[in-house]
């Protein structure tokens, strides 16, 4: 308890001398620490937005690429060019598919021989002679990926 007393009795003796400030050389330390923390948050700061605007940039470089590296459907002279390849009977045209626009370029070219009922050559707009839904033989043009690009009659 006397302690207590003790220690109560010189704070109130530091209250009562009024308040006191530091020197000046701890002053001046610790202003300069303070700026010293203000310029390296600053500059985490500035690393933070350049690194968000490297990967923004990075992310819009890659749609960019990607929308230019999509693949583009064959024209009709590909086509033909294409089955010229696959076929010694090339001077018969591919009839481009209608569905084949939306698929990727074809990278290589096989062409399967198929009958098919004269009503769905019809459909895909191929001009069939035959009244009726007979079986017509065909030539598919199929792509890499086993998707058929285009279709002629074998005669």
């Amino acid at each position: 308890m006397e302690d207590d007393r003790e220690l109560l009795e010189n704070l109130r003796a530091l209250a009562a001398d009024g308040p006191q400030g530091a020197p000046d050389r701890v002053e001046w330390r610790l202003r300069a620490e303070f700026r010293a923390r203000n310029r390296r948050r600053r500059a985490r700061q500035w690393v933070s937005i350049a690194g968000i605007a490297a990967l923004a940039a990075g992310l819009a470089l890659f749609a960019v690429v990607r929308e230019n590296t999509k693949s583009r459907p064959l024209p009709q002279a590909r086509l033909v060019a294409a089955a010229a390849d696959s076929s010694d009977d090339s001077d018969v045209n591919f009839y481009p598919l209608p569905e084949a626009e939306g698929l990727p370029a074809a990278e290589s070219a096989v062409v399967v021989q198929v009958q098919l009922p004269a009503s769905s050559l019809r459909l895909m707009g191929v001009p069939v002679e035959e009244q009726g839904d007979g079986a017509v033989q065909a030539e598919l043009l199929l792509g890499q990926d086993g998707l058929a690009r285009g279709v002629r009659l074998v005669q």
